[in-house]
């Protein structure tokens, strides 16, 4: 049985950059009014204030170090997985529907950002990260709803997806 699984991560530069520098600041006061017993500026902030700012920051830093879109696509259907939002894996059988294809599609100009998103009634809803690129799995479902599975590596879908289609689980619509 051909199977083809990704795992795609959130990955913009200048968020984590962010993020990272955040802690580095809010660590380097934390050091200096504990450690060193140096207060920071002329009204330094009480150590509780620090403590839970920092807190807050580290609990963001692996939250979104741990989002991540986790896809298989085989013969039996799709198998998907937005951590932490869905804590479940969904399955979607080739059954379900009337068309898959890959297309490109433009994040921001279509849905408005990454992660899942609901475009248009046109355009359905989507899942992907930063690092899906340019291409997705467009799926019509046979109640006529539509999805797209952003992919950073649509060769490789391409190749189950023919797969499906010469199997018949899937009547292509040119």
């Amino acid at each position: 049985m051909y199977s083809f699984s990704e795992v795609q991560r959130f990955r913009i530069r200048w968020a984590w950059l962010g993020i990272i520098i955040l802690n580095g600041f809010f660590l380097y006061i934390i050091t200096m009014q504990l450690v060193m017993g140096k207060p920071v500026g002329s009204r330094p902030a009480p150590t509780w204030v620090l403590v839970a700012a920092e807190t807050f920051l580290m609990l963001l830093f692996l939250f979104v170090s741990s989002i991540r879109l986790q896809t298989t696509f085989n013969l039996s259907g799709i198998q998907y997985r937005y951590f932490p939002f869905q804590i479940k894996p969904r399955v979607i059988e080739w059954e379900q529907l009337t068309d898959a294809y890959l297309r490109d599609y433009q994040s921001f100009k279509e849905f408005g950002g990454w992660g899942i998103r609901s475009g248009s009634a046109a355009s359905g809803r989507l899942l992907n990260t930063n690092e899906s690129g340019k291409a997705g799995l467009q799926l019509r479902f046979k109640n006529g709803k539509l999805l797209l599975i952003g992919t950073k590596n649509p060769a490789a879908v391409q190749k189950v997806l023919d797969v499906v289609i010469a199997s018949g689980k899937i009547n292509r619509i040119i």
